[in-house]
């Protein structure tokens, strides 16, 4: 009734007599009323990452305790998760109403033909590959280990617009060389727990700038619980399966309960495998819980780069659908 005599208040012609405005808006604003009071009534819901994506929250020092979303520049939705909240692992019901991450494998290009990256990278793209890894070494974190650096993402980048860029950095502070490789156009850029400072400040500071960003495990580090409350994060673990530095190594089954304990305290959670990737190895990877993988010579000295791409993601369905019944 309020409304009402508002609307006919200001709903007057000219000549001061009420005008037959205010009569529909007298009706629609009721329905109008109690739409919005429909809304406020309705339980928030959380953002989720896709699959990319995402999450971002805190180290053991400090944190929230109660999860929130947040937007990051690049419009990718995050999860912020208090640094004392630990995920526990779903029972089977729980589980069932999870929704799987994304399958995907990534080639690794220093397994290419490093005379002509560009070519490599778009005959792999064109092959099926969901993303093209790039390694980063510094010489300096794993000695004797060089590649290449930012300007060759760049010049990946301008080849290649569409592409999924993943950037493993295996250098020395890597949270030093952020801004760099996100104007450099990488998609996501993977930091070695071991070599970094400071953590969430890294996530933080990578999300900032419009990066989805890994966090990447060498053989010898366990999954401890201070490694499962900071995987909330990151939008990807990296469990290596080799030592990092040098390729043509032998995979290492040893470090897949790692895969499988990060796996039960986040059912959603993309978590990607390096080093020694085929078929076989493949498989006992998708059993622990890995959705990703990244492979070298497999993909990229294969007779067929297509037909060795969909194998793989074959092999990781297959583990995904054994996991999840």
């Amino acid at each position: 009734q309020g409304f009402k005599k508002m609307a006919s208040k200001y709903c007057k012609s000219a000549s001061g007599k009420r005008s037959t405005l205010w009569r529909p808006i007298a009706v629609v604003a009721p329905i109008l009323a109690i739409t919005g009071l429909l809304s406020a009534l309705r339980p928030p819901k959380l953002l989720a990452s896709s699959s990319s994506s995402s999450s971002s929250s805190s180290s053991s020092s400090s944190s929230s305790s109660s999860p929130k979303s947040q937007t990051n520049s690049a419009g990718v939705a995050l999860l912020t998760l208090g640094a004392n909240n630990l995920v526990h692992p779903l029972n089977t019901a729980e589980r069932s109403l999870v929704q799987t991450p994304a399958i995907r494998v990534g080639p690794s290009i220093l397994a290419g033909d490093l005379t002509n990256i560009a070519a490599e990278t778009r005959r792999i793209l064109r092959a099926g590959a969901d993303y093209v890894h790039l390694d980063v070494f510094d010489g300096h974190w794993i000695p004797g280990a060089f590649s290449f650096g930012p300007m060759v993402v760049k010049a990946l980048r301008a080849h290649e617009p569409k592409a999924f860029l993943d950037v493993h950095l295996c250098v020395t502070r890597p949270e030093r060389y952020l801004e760099e490789i996100a104007y450099a156009g990488a998609t996501r850029v993977t930091l070695h727990i071991e070599a970094m400072a400071d953590p969430r400040a890294a996530a933080e500071r990578a999300h900032g700038l419009g990066l989805q960003v890994g966090m990447a495990l060498a053989p010898s580090t366990a999954a401890s619980a201070r490694i499962i409350r900071l995987a909330a994060l990151f939008d990807v673990v990296l469990v290596m399966t080799v030592s990092p530095g040098f390729g043509g190594q032998t995979f290492l089954p040893e470090v897949l309960p790692k895969v499988s304990e990060i796996r039960a305290a986040y059912p959603k959670k993309s978590l990607e495998v390096d080093g020694g990737v085929n078929p076989s190895t493949a498989a006992m990877a998708a059993a622990a819980g890995a959705n990703e993988a990244v492979a070298g010579s497999f993909v990229l000295r294969a007779p067929g780069a297509g037909a060795a791409i969909r194998e793989l993601r074959q092999i990781l369905q297959e583990g995904a659908k054994k996991r999840n019944t």
